[in-house]
């Protein structure tokens, strides 16, 4: 019996115990496990057996985390076309690894999060992905729901936001303000100019149904793989963040994450979400906010101690975000 750490948060799991998970499901014998060497968290494992490739997902964050990632992925699998696995397996019983687990089809394609495989790919090949990510997110919003909202585990179903996806970022955006004033890493100046957003943002409704956000759709997040010699987004992974809002606000971070490397790709992103039908009308009034609450989370966290990043030395929120409010409001 072979028994191995697959990461700090999974600890060691043995080949029985995956192979016990495995004859629960009938998903055959295992063959090999490897762990994911992507991901914040070390929650994943790649799973091969004699009826084919798998996930496995083990400790989540809280009890709600894979009830939310399946609920999502079985609404997604059944009413878009967007490439998320299923079905998902979830186990809620910690009899076999002493918390509950997922197991989930492999889907095809190549991590985007892997650097090594974003070094190979050509500019033409860096195009072709920033748009099949814009048509996958609008793909992806197709699903969409009655009110802006989250998912709560008491009910297993989507609970409202009080004032809409605005107010819940307004809320979102102060809480934020709070964490980061604990280390420390806001000035006067931020302070004053993200209340003028939220200034602006009060005086804005939310547009259109409320749709499916992923909220953290990036590369890090993708499959991709080259079918007919061009590019396709074969898989989204990592549901645990996922809600219903207006949906511009899931091309902030990586409509970002390129404008630091081309501004042509974040055209070409928002031009095929738009040419695929998503967005809603005006918004460019809720931009600043959408913007504003993205970059915050990624400041809050990385000035977080021990989390502190270099890239933060010497700069000011407001002087680092807003050019990215200023430029994806435009392209908005």
């Amino acid at each position: 019996m072979t028994t191995r750490a697959y990461s700090a948060r999974l600890g060691d799991i043995s080949d029985a115990q995956f192979q016990q998970a495995l004859d629960r499901l009938d998903l055959g014998e295992l063959v090999g496990a490897t762990a994911v060497p992507f991901g914040l968290f070390g929650q994943n494992v790649f799973l091969t057996t004699s009826r084919g490739e798998f996930i496995f997902r083990g400790a989540q964050h809280g009890d709600w985390q894979f009830a939310k990632e399946v609920f999502f992925a079985r609404l997604l699998a059944a009413r878009t076309a967007g490439p998320v696995a299923w079905p998902q397996w979830l186990e809620t019983s910690p009899e076999i690894f002493g918390w509950p687990y997922i197991v989930a089809p492999r889907l095809p394609g190549q991590p985007l999060a892997d650097p090594a495989v974003i070094a190979g790919l050509s500019a033409d090949d860096r195009w072709q992905i920033a748009w099949a990510q814009g048509e996958t997110l609008a793909a992806l919003q197709a699903l969409t729901w009655a009110a802006a909202g989250d998912f709560d585990l008491a009910t297993g179903d989507i609970v409202p936001f009080e004032g809409g996806h605005i107010g819940h970022l307004v809320r979102e955006v102060r809480k934020l303000v709070a964490d980061a004033d604990g280390s420390g890493s806001l000035t006067p100046e931020d302070h004053a100019w993200i209340e003028g957003v939220l200034h602006l943002a009060a005086l804005v409704r939310d547009s259109g149904p409320a749709v499916y956000l992923h909220n953290d759709f990036s590369l890090n997040n993708v499959l991709a793989q080259r079918r007919d010699g061009a590019w396709a987004i074969t898989g989204v992974v990592d549901l645990m963040t996922s809600t219903f809002g207006g949906g511009e606000a899931d091309l902030c971070r990586q409509a970002a994450n390129y404008l630091d490397q081309d501004p042509a790709l974040t055209s070409a992103l928002i031009g095929a979400y738009r040419g695929a039908g998503g967005g809603g009308p005006d918004a460019q009034s809720r931009a600043p906010l959408y913007v504003v609450y993205e970059r915050l989370l990624l400041w809050e966290y990385f000035t977080r101690p021990p989390e502190r990043a270099g890239w933060t030395a010497g700069k000011t929120f407001s002087g680092w975000a807003r050019g990215y409010v200023e430029r994806l409001t435009a392209l908005l």
